[in-house]
């Protein structure tokens, strides 16, 4: 048996590539192949460069977006470059497609449609964070013919018997670069962990990728020395706790690079926790090639910081930019995340979390809030009457929801990056 894995197009208002990679297809590419399937990969994202602007394609814009007034895009390959790569990974006999921002499924639509217009009776499947946050649209909307909610761990047996694979592994786990999946990408993602081991009021990586489950230090270094053999040099940290118990977690790994003629340059575009960026992580951080620092404080209103998780406090960032700042790293290295357009949350209160970011000589960088399904701050807004499982998805796209109901005005949000732009210059 052979199956194809599509990795496919963003269509939205606006995409970069902060070191994008399909690491839940990889995932399942294992799986798969410890099972006796030979396994091919479409990336509709892939060839790109990173960190960088996608190639794009200006299209019609969904109808809910309709009267939005912006340009709406597909990001990644044209049209015939994705049908000469799927041409040419024939024969097949199971598609298998993931998703990421549930307000892309535009994009996931789009690939499954093209697919159906050239292998009509090739069955299609479907995971990743679209069907896992929306079960029901993406059940009646996306053209697949399985729908699969949650992380491939919960759904290994539902879809060994809709592919009639055996239950159990019947050969050697291979890792994904090991059945040539490499695209030889000079930039690549890595994950030292699953899950995260703290529920903020506004994230659903718990329902997306399960409990907290660290990977060995050991995996995780053997990872990297074979993409480091790929010519892999730039590598982006997607874990969503990386510093959780870091002297037995992450440290093991990055003394064995220290130790080792390998460098890396090392990119946190998820965000780490403030709270756990002490002296000796900061130290073997810059010393191991970290280049690009995320921290999250999300907004400098303590009673706001309490109630939707109480990760951080602004003493807590401002302690951990210092511990940067003493090992060595530029603070034009470090950034910090701040939210805008939570319920309730006031203009001044973002203005407030820049000009304090500002004060510590590095710079914000403004996360427009989207409302999650089964998180604290989705059943808000329901109960407000502002979100609904009715809604198309789109609407939650951070773009789109920040203008429809924080209150704020375009000239307002224009004032706000503004304000970010003049940090960047004076930093």
């Amino acid at each position: 048996m052979k199956c194809l894995l599509i990795n496919p197009w963003i269509e939205d208002f606006a995409a970069f590539n902060f070191w994008i990679r399909p690491l839940g297809l990889y995932q399942l590419s294992e799986w798969l192949w410890e099972r006796g399937t030979e396994v091919a990969m479409l990336d509709c994202l892939s060839p790109a460069e990173a960190p960088s602007k996608f190639p794009r394609a200006v299209i019609s814009a969904p109808p809910a977006l309709k009267h939005f007034g912006r340009t709406f895009a597909r990001y990644g390959i044209d049209e015939k470059l994705f049908e000469k790569r799927l041409k040419e990974a024939l024969p097949f006999d199971a598609v298998l497609v993931t998703s990421a921002m549930s307000y892309w499924y535009p994009g996931v639509v789009s690939a499954i449609r093209k697919v159906r217009q050239i292998v009509p009776e090739t069955p299609v499947v479907l995971g990743g964070i679209y069907p896992t946050l929306w079960p029901e649209h993406a059940g009646s909307h996306s053209g697949a013919d399985l729908v699969l909610a949650g992380p491939i761990e919960s759904n290994t047996a539902e879809l060994a018997g809709f592919l009639g694979l055996p239950g159990e592994p019947v050969r050697k786990r291979l890792k994904w670069y090991e059945i040539g999946l490499h695209d030889h990408a000079p930039f690549g993602a890595i994950r030292t962990a699953r899950g995260c081991p703290f529920n903020c009021t506004y994230c659903a990586s718990g329902k997306i990728s399960g409990g907290f489950r660290p990977r060995t230090p050991e995996a995780v270094s053997r990872e990297l020395n074979h993409l480091y053999r790929m010519g892999v040099r730039d590598i982006a940290f997607y874990d969503d706790a990386l510093l959780v118990d870091f002297k037995k977690h992450l440290l093991p790994v990055l003394t064995n690079l220290v130790a080792s003629d390998k460098r890396f340059r090392f990119h946190t575009p998820n965000g780490m926790h403030a709270k756990l960026l002490d002296q000796e992580a900061a130290a073997w951080m810059n010393r191991a090639g970290f280049s690009t620092y995320r921290l999250s404080l999300e907004t400098i209103n303590r009673a706001r910081q309490k109630s939707t998780g109480n990760k951080v406090s602004a003493a807590e960032l401002e302690d951990a930019v210092k511990c940067l700042s003493a090992a060595g790293v530029p603070r034009s290295a470090v950034g910090v995340y701040l939210l805008m357009g939570l319920d309730g949350q006031s203009i001044e209160e973002v203005r407030d979390g820049i000009r304090f970011v500002r004060s510590l000589g590095i710079r914000p960088y403004l996360s427009e809030f989207s409302p999650i399904p089964g998180t604290t701050e989705w059943e808000k807004l329901e109960s407000a009457g502002i979100c609904s499982r009715d809604m198309d998805p789109v609407l939650t796209n951070n773009t789109v929801f920040v203008r429809l109901f924080s209150g704020y005005t375009e000239t307002q949000l224009f004032s706000l990056k503004q304000m970010c732009l003049e940090a960047l210059e004076t930093t």
